[in-house]
């Protein structure tokens, strides 16, 4: 089976990762670590909060 990792944003789907053709037991292949996902976050907060700063600097 394929295997798709996707990450639905408010305004577009972004996929992450793609295992094709996996067999059996594919959860330890595919499953992200805690740090990967706690990294991910992170770096989406940054990014979004960075976006709202650099729209307020454009209103004023």
């Amino acid at each position: 089976m394929d295997v798709t990792a996707r990450l639905g944003l408010a305004t577009a789907e972004v996929t992450l990762a793609t295992w094709p053709s996996l067999r059996g037991d594919w959860t330890p292949i595919v499953h992200p670590t805690l740090f990967e996902v706690t990294g991910l976050h992170a770096a989406l907060s940054v990014a979004a909060d960075a976006l709202h700063l650099a729209n307020q600097l454009a209103d004023n």
